[in-house]
């Protein structure tokens, strides 16, 4: 199966056999050119910049998508992120700069925490550290967040580019290296020695 956002919703698509998909159903949505979607434990969450929330979806029928539960602690997002740990991070919302929720029950996240540094664009969650790309300011940021609670930056660090710069960012497993990618003409793909936070290059 694929989930493809489209303008007005989510196509949920089975694609077994690849040379003849077959649409089994849609989630709508509010008009939007920008819909994020990620998968977990059978169920499908949808961010989007037009004011929806997130809508979480069953697919333990997978024939059959359902409309379970929907985020409205915001209204719109630029993205959502899903950690190992079962954690879901709604990105660029238009309050909170980072929304934290407990998926332990995937049909019902349970809100356990936020960040306010300043609006992220495009985040990792690797070994319960938050890499943020800070595209505005051409920032990227670096957050504990082993205490989904209480959010505490280690690090910040200018790429040099500003507006606008810093799209999205990768790190290494060793956690030694973040990669950027900035947004812009004439931008760049840089790679940053983190291994020690006072002494980022």
């Amino acid at each position: 199966f694929a989930v493809v956002g489209v303008f007005d919703g989510a196509v949920f698509i089975d694609i077994t056999n690849p040379e003849n998909p077959n649409a089994v159903g849609k989630i709508s949505g509010s008009n939007s050119t920008w819909r994020d979607l990620k998968y977990y434990n059978r169920h499908v969450y949808i961010g989007t910049e037009a004011s929806d929330g997130v809508k979480v979806v069953s697919v333990d029928d997978p024939d059959n998508p359902i409309l379970v539960n929907t985020i409205s602690d915001f209204g719109s997002s630029h993205n959502i992120h899903i950690d190992a740990d079962g954690y879901l991070y709604v990105v660029g919302a238009s309050t909170n700069n980072i929304w934290i929720y407990n998926l332990t029950i995937p049909a019902s996240p349970q809100l356990v925490g936020i960040w306010n540094g300043e609006y992220l664009h495009d985040i990792e969650v690797y070994n319960n550290k938050l890499y943020g790309a800070a595209i505005y300011s051409g920032i990227f940021y670096i957050v504990d967040v082993s205490d989904k609670s209480n959010p505490i930056t280690l690090a910040s660090h200018n790429t040099g580019g500003g507006y606008i710069s810093t799209h999205d960012c990768a790190v290494t497993y060793d956690e030694h290296y973040l990669i950027t990618g900035d947004e812009t003409t004439g931008g760049h793909i840089k790679i940053w020695d983190i291994s020690d936070y006072n002494n980022i290059n």
